[in-house]
């Protein structure tokens, strides 16, 4: 550590911390040495906006800064003034409980985990070339795809607010049935002209507060990115638990929850995601339980928040 030089060097540390995504950066960078641009898909942010902060820390001397080839590392500096490391200090104690590190951490493992799936690593050994030639092959989709060949073939399924059938059309090749429910009739209208269509998809228009099913009528009822936009939560699930046999399961996927308010007046987005707790205690009132909750990590190239995928049963 070194001491002060400059009188002013208190004054511009202050300044460089004085921005909650400047604190996000030095959280992230003092876990892991990371480049501009997966620090922009980390913080979902423009890589020039990211480039100015990094700036900043740079001179500041809360970061420092090395070449790998064409690509700027930056990770937290070992040579901190006094009075930066100090502030530092401070602020790292308190740096979990900045909005949007939950995101962060998501999106951080994601970019980690991405490196070991590039091209220019993967040639670095002989298992890693195959994963290459594999992707060039057959694509990134095929593994997920072809899982699904694990499910029951007898499986009935209902695809609440199915929108055009996407969900629908990727699960009905491995089930016996899948029911798309949808209360807008266009969105049904565009899922029934589908190429992919099965032969085992039926569509109908429904409420996802009031299906048009029977009783005990399926073995799985899936949301898909659709609990959000429903106000009563509860009254949905309840909903799903009367078509869904005693044995059977409700799926859901949807936002983990995130402060992006905008989506309120964007989307039409009612919720703003749900956490584990959040969502036992929507299926608690229902007599359901929350069976798995699984975060999802989000794809590096995704603008969106954090996914997660649970289970719900009686």
């Amino acid at each position: 550590m070194t001491t002060t030089s400059s009188p002013t060097a208190l004054l511009d540390s202050l300044t460089a911390l004085n921005d909650c995504a400047r604190l996000r950066v030095l959280r992230l960078v003092s876990s892991d040495e990371l480049s501009v641009g997966e620090l922009s898909d980390i913080l979902q942010l423009p890589q020039s906006t990211v480039s100015r902060h990094l700036k900043l820390l740079h001179e500041t001397n809360f970061v420092s800064r090395r070449t790998a080839g064409t690509t700027g590392l930056y990770r937290i500096s070992d040579a901190m003034q006094t009075e930066t490391s100090a502030l530092w200090t401070i602020a790292k104690r308190n740096a979990d409980y900045l909005p949007d590190t939950s995101e962060d951490d998501s999106r951080l493992i994601s970019v980690l985990a991405q490196r070991h799936t590039d091209s220019k690593s993967f040639f670095k050994n002989a298992s890693g070339g195959w994963e290459t030639l594999r992707s060039d092959l057959y694509g990134q989709r095929f593994t997920p795809t072809a899982l699904l060949a694990l499910l029951d073939p007898s499986l009935r399924v209902v695809d609440i607010g199915c929108g055009i059938g996407n969900a629908a059309s990727i699960i009905a090749p491995f089930v016996q049935q899948v029911t798309g429910v949808d209360r807008e009739t266009a969105m049904l209208k565009e899922a029934g002209q589908r190429p992919d269509l099965a032969p085992n998809i039926v569509f109908a228009e429904g409420d996802a507060q009031q299906l048009p099913l029977e009783d005990d009528s399926v073995d799985i009822a899936l949301f898909c990115l659709v609990l959000h936009h429903i106000e009563d939560v509860p009254n949905a699930l309840l909903e799903a638990k009367r078509v869904v046999i005693s044995t059977g399961r409700i799926f859901i996927i949807d936002m983990q929850e995130h402060i992006r308010d905008e989506y309120r007046h964007t989307m039409g987005h009612v919720h703003l995601g749900f956490s584990e707790s959040t969502l036992q205690l929507a299926a608690k009132k229902c007599g359901l339980r929350v069976q798995q909750y699984h975060r999802l990590h989000p794809d590096t190239g995704a603008s969106g928040p954090s996914l997660f995928v649970a289970v719900l049963t009686q």
